[in-house]
């Protein structure tokens, strides 16, 4: 029998705290999508946190593998987040399209 390794995280994390919900999502496109991008329910990244039903909890190149992780319930380390999307991450206008997610602005740095 053959085996491989693969590395699939480094340890990055969005997360300021261990307790939270995903829920799966297959990502559409072809290029990466880094973690802390709000995501549409088709799979997109969202242009607005308005039109968000999450936010994507790690990397995902959808050319070599489509499948990842939306974060639904959570604390989200904000600088982090903001830090490796690019996403400007609107604390007001993501609590009215996920409520569950809540931005943590002052969460040290992992």
């Amino acid at each position: 029998m053959q085996m491989q390794t693969e590395t699939i995280s480094n340890g990055f994390t969005i997360l300021a705290s261990r307790d939270y919900q995903s829920r799966p999502i297959t990502v559409a496109g072809t290029v990466l999508v880094p973690a802390g991008s709000p995501m549409t329910a088709a799979g997109v990244t969202a242009a607005t946190e308005s039109q968000a039903v999450g936010i994507l909890l790690h990397d995902v190149d959808p050319t070599v593998n489509p499948n990842g992780a939306l974060l639904v319930q959570g604390l989200v380390n904000a600088r982090v987040a903001r830090a490796h999307s690019g996403a400007t991450l609107d604390a007001a206008t993501l609590k009215v399209a996920c409520p569950g997610i809540f931005l943590v602005e002052d969460a040290p740095l992992r």
